[in-house]
């Protein structure tokens, strides 16, 4: 009689920083109704893997389905896998921070479940193959990676139903293939159709496996699988098939499966990830090349060529990808090796410390692709809160209190020294591109970076969806992976697609041949004179003493043919509060006229809320930060009376044009293209008559304030 044997097993993920009403109603939508219906078919076998995050919120809000769970384990029904408590991308984090994860999910496990985890998840299956050595000192034997993987290494598909074993450094780990048909036929399409696959790949031997492994979310949480999957009853009918079809297909776990079965040869799989992840890391242009020529190809008889050697990118050019990405992961470094520095005499606060730091490796702001992950500002926001938590902590603990200090340092790893000033209340990181400020803490018991913005870019989804609006015969009715939505940018919104020329950081220079309107500015319908914005400035001052520092900039370029120098100038003091002064000099022979505009991005988050606005010389001017306007005095705000409850103030040596508006990005958010507020941007706009050899300055005081 041919068998098949079959793993099935659910991922279920909830990023740090998402809103607990997001936790509950995938609960509510996904895992719970899942849990139900799994234990009341008994001939199923079964595998979870759920973060510790997850975990964690779980055990406080719905302790019932910790029991539940238990109650499965210790009737040996399912299998528990371990990986990375706060789920990151593990080649992305320091090893010694890798073991940590693991050994902390590992615990919890235990604790609660009673049970040693044999196996890893690995964060979006990112895969480099120095992890073998960090997954089996933690004791870790086995894992999933997508087929596709494998396939890489010229490995014959025939040869695709078992497992795999591969070393490093002599450590030895077991790599079972994701399949991705069952991953595109589960739940998407009828279950017969699973159930045949399944039987067409059963042998007499009955030596074969096949797994699915794959997120618990698409079972109910994925646009339209709650109607599909629970009140259409397709779990319920896999279920009773697989129960029917019990002596032929064998559900089963992975260690189960190792016990009764050798792995099928040695392998080495290069570094990769699933075949979606891949391509969502290229550039947009190649990325829509790269897909355009896979659905060419698809439809030759070259299908299998496609999967074998036509792969995308690599996971760690995020960082490339996305300069913010970049920016957030060498902040966790820079945390990692801080927390380092502090002395086991105070054991208690580098644990503390530790805990802030952990989550803040959570992987999911720090790409994006089908879900929001880099575009949502609230997993940003809880990312930098808790790094910056860790921070304060440990120069605190390394430095002692009322520290005031600088790091000097190539911060962002992109070949160019950036300088760092600390004290208790706030840390600032400045830049030599454009002179400006790319990040702004302050360190309040709501910690926040204030300068957490993020630059409109186009991407592939853009591209398509604007073919997609072209074309009327998109398939809307057939169940399908959120792989497979064809997605347009609605009308409303389309006017926001532009896309930045500089980076959305503070004190960005601009020299323009007119003030524009705020609306203008915002959908970049104005003319740049010069390049200011785009170049890396000189350091000529840098210096700090226990009563201020001092950083100074300075560049010279062309400003419609004409040779302008601008050198900048701040001066920050011990409580965080700094000044910027602009000074500008005609270094040609001729008179020079222009609009020097600077352009300050800033971040309370919410900005459609009614408790955050812009005041203009301490009146209220707007209802809320997503107005766009302009305002004439000496000062511009912006107020939080919510969440940070706080107010952060520009005020200028003179009367001022403030431009002001919120910054949309329209991004992939797994159904549609959606609309999101990512920050306000104020713009100091001045205009500027220079007589040859002529100096003109500009200067403004930059506060935050608790309210």
């Amino acid at each position: 009689m041919k068998t098949i044997n079959l793993i099935l097993g659910n991922h279920n993920h909830q990023p740090v920083g998402n809103f607990d009403f997001v936790f509950e109603s995938t609960y509510q939508k996904a895992y719970k109704p899942f849990l139900d219906i799994l234990a009341k078919y008994k001939d199923i076998k079964f595998n979870f893997h759920y973060t510790g995050c997850l975990l964690e919120w779980i055990e406080k809000n719905h302790p019932e389905h910790i029991e539940a769970l238990k109650k499965l384990s210790d009737e040996k029904r399912i299998e528990f896998q371990s990986g990375g408590f706060y789920e990151p991308i593990m080649p992305s984090i320091p090893d010694k921070d890798k073991d940590i994860q693991i050994d902390r999910l590992n615990k919890y496990i235990y604790s609660r479940f009673n049970c040693v985890p044999q196996g890893a998840w690995i964060a979006e299956r990112v895969w480099e193959p120095t992890l073998v050595k960090n997954l089996a000192m933690n004791g870790l034997k086995y894992l999933m990676l997508d087929d596709s993987q494998f396939l890489t290494t010229g490995i014959d598909t025939k040869n695709m139903f078992g497992y795999f074993i591969t070393d490093n450094e002599n450590y030895k780990l077991n790599i079972f293939p994701i399949s991705q048909e069952l991953r595109y036929l589960i739940p998407f399409r009828d279950v017969e159709k699973s159930i045949e696959y399944l039987k067409s790949i059963a042998t007499e031997e009955g030596d074969r496996v096949v797994v699915l492994h794959d997120d618990g979310e698409k079972y109910g949480d994925w646009p339209g699988t709650q109607k599909w999957v629970y009140e259409d009853k397709w779990l319920e009918k896999f279920f009773e098939a697989l129960t029917k079809e019990k002596d032929t297909i064998i559900t089963t776990t992975y260690s189960e499966y190792m016990e009764k079965y050798p792995p099928i040869s040695k392998i080495y799989i290069p570094t990769g990830s699933y075949e979606e992840m891949l391509t969502w890391v290229l550039p947009a242009e190649i990325q829509d090349e790269f897909h355009r020529k896979q659905e060419e190809l698809k439809k030759s008889e070259e299908n299998e060529i496609i999967t074998r050697f036509m792969r995308g990118g690599f996971w760690r050019n995020y960082f490339t990808k996305y300069t913010e990405s970049n920016r957030m992961n060498k902040r966790m470094l820079f945390v990692s090796n801080m927390i380092g520095e502090i002395t086991e005499s105070n054991y208690k606060d580098k644990e503390e410390a530790l805990n802030y730091l952990l989550k803040g490796q959570c992987n999911c702001p720090y790409w994006h692709g089908t879900f929001g992950g880099l575009y949502l500002n609230n997993l940003r926001h809880a990312t930098y809160a808790n790094l910056i938590k860790a921070t304060s902590i440990s120069l605190e603990k390394v430095y002692g209190r009322e520290y005031f200090l600088s790091h000097h340092l190539d911060f962002d790893m992109d070949g160019r020294e950036e300088v760092i000033i600390s004290c208790e209340r706030a840390a600032i990181i400045f830049h030599r591109l454009s002179g400006s400020i790319i990040e702004w803490d302050l360190k309040k018991d709501t910690p926040i970076n204030l300068i957490d913005c993020l630059k409109r870019r186009e991407e592939a989804y853009h591209i398509a969806a604007m073919r997609n609006a072209a074309n009327e015969d998109n398939n809307d009715s057939e169940h399908v992976s959120i792989h497979e939505i064809a997605k347009k940018v609605h009308e409303k919104i389309a006017k926001y697609l532009v896309f930045d020329k500089n980076e959305k950081v503070f004190a960005v220079d601009h020299f323009l041949n007119k003030i524009p309107t705020a609306e203008e500015f915002q959908l970049m319908k104005y003319e740049e004179d010069a390049d200011f914005y785009k170049s890396y400035y000189n350091v000529v001052e840098n210096l700090i003493n226990k009563d201020y520092a001092a950083i100074s900039y300075d560049k010279v370029s062309k400003v419609n043919g004409k040779d302008i120098y601008l050198m900048k100038r701040y001066i920050i003091d011990k409580d965080g509060t700094f000044t910027l002064e602009s000074i500008i000099q005609n270094k040609s022979n001729e008179d020079a006229e222009f609009v020097y505009a600077l352009e300050n991005n800033i971040t309370l988050l919410a900005g459609q809320e009614p408790d955050r606005y812009y005041i203009g010389d301490d009146k209220k001017i707007s209802s809320n930060l997503c107005e766009v306007s302009e305002y004439k005095g000496k000062s511009i705000g912006m107020v939080d009376e919510g969440y940070i409850k706080i107010k952060v103030l520009l005020e200028a040596s003179e009367e001022t044009t403030f431009l002001y508006m919120p910054n949309y990005t329209i991004s992939d958010a797994v159904d549609k293209l959606e609309m999101n507020y990512q920050n306000s941007t104020i713009v100091c706009c001045k205009k500027i008559n220079l007589k040859s050899g002529e100096k003109a300055q500009y200067k403004i005081k930059v506060t935050a304030k608790d309210i």
